[in-house]
């Protein structure tokens, strides 16, 4: 009996003085910890306890490279730092490393992802403006300016790509096929697959200056009955041809010196 006293008055005293009967010093305030993350860098497992004093007990374990939110900080009597990772789940912090995500990168992870955004509203924008110009193209009436504007469009976008004789495009061409691709897909007239029959559609046009060319007319080299080259007349004294295997299809200008024997306009 005397002795139950003893050990309760013991434990009173060591409690006043703020020491445990196990010699561990409890920290009273622990520290929050603001929008903290941290993740297991050593150790396969690491044990959560219940808490950070004497007579915890194993609640669980983390992996290594899971990562946690840290919602309190603290020491215990002996200097150890420990996370409160969950309610009543406390971790030695040696165990862990923050997780830092620098503003600056998330600022420019999320500027990149803005303009990705904007970039494909962009192309999706312009792809239906050339859908809907090119709809009203082949709505229009014969001789409008909308069907020659989206064959000279249409023509324009074309260059740069190869020249290979006998192709239909759209990834290379020869002269006949880029005319034939050029109208049928712009204004949705068929030119015929050939120089030959390309110089039969339409109404003949004078040759014999550049004024007299309208944007959409087709120039011819050679004789009226083989000719040798076609080329789509895109305005300005300019005209697109599929030119050969060292060119491929080019935009350029008229020249007294290759200047076209005849035109024709199918538009």
């Amino acid at each position: 009996m005397k002795k139950n006293i003893l050990i309760k008055f013991s434990a009173a005293v060591l409690a006043f003085l703020g020491i445990s009967m196990t010699g561990v010093t409890p920290v009273s305030h622990p520290v929050k910890a603001a929008n903290k993350r941290v993740k297991v860098i050593s150790k396969r497992y690491v044990t959560v306890w219940s808490n950070y004093r004497s007579g915890r007990h194993k609640v669980t374990h983390v992996k290594k490279g899971t990562s946690h939110f840290v919602y309190q900080t603290t020491k215990d009597s002996m200097g150890n730092l420990w996370y409160r990772i969950g309610k009543n789940e406390w971790v030695l912090a040696k165990y862990f490393t923050k997780v830092e995500q620098k503003r600056a990168a998330v600022k420019a992870s999320r500027a990149v992802v803005k303009k990705v955004r904007k970039t494909t509203k962009t192309k999706k924008a312009t792809k239906a403006v050339s859908a809907a110009t090119l709809a009203a193209s082949w709505s229009a009436p014969m001789g409008s300016k909308a069907r020659a504007k989206a064959v000279v469009a249409l023509a324009k976008a074309q260059v740069g790509k190869s020249y290979v004789k006998g192709s239909k495009g759209p990834g290379a061409f020869d002269n006949a096929s880029l005319v034939a691709y050029v109208y049928k897909q712009a204004a949705g007239v068929n030119t015929g697959s050939t120089a030959k029959a390309q110089a039969t559609k339409g109404i003949a046009v004078s040759a014999s200056k550049k004024s007299g060319f309208t944007e959409g007319d087709l120039l011819f080299w050679g004789s009226k009955s083989n000719p040798y080259n076609v080329a789509i007349y895109v305005g300005n004294g300019q005209y697109v041809m599929a030119s050969g295997d060292q060119q491929g299809v080019v935009q350029t200008s008229l020249s007294t010196y290759f200047w076209p024997s005849r035109a024709r306009r199918v538009l």
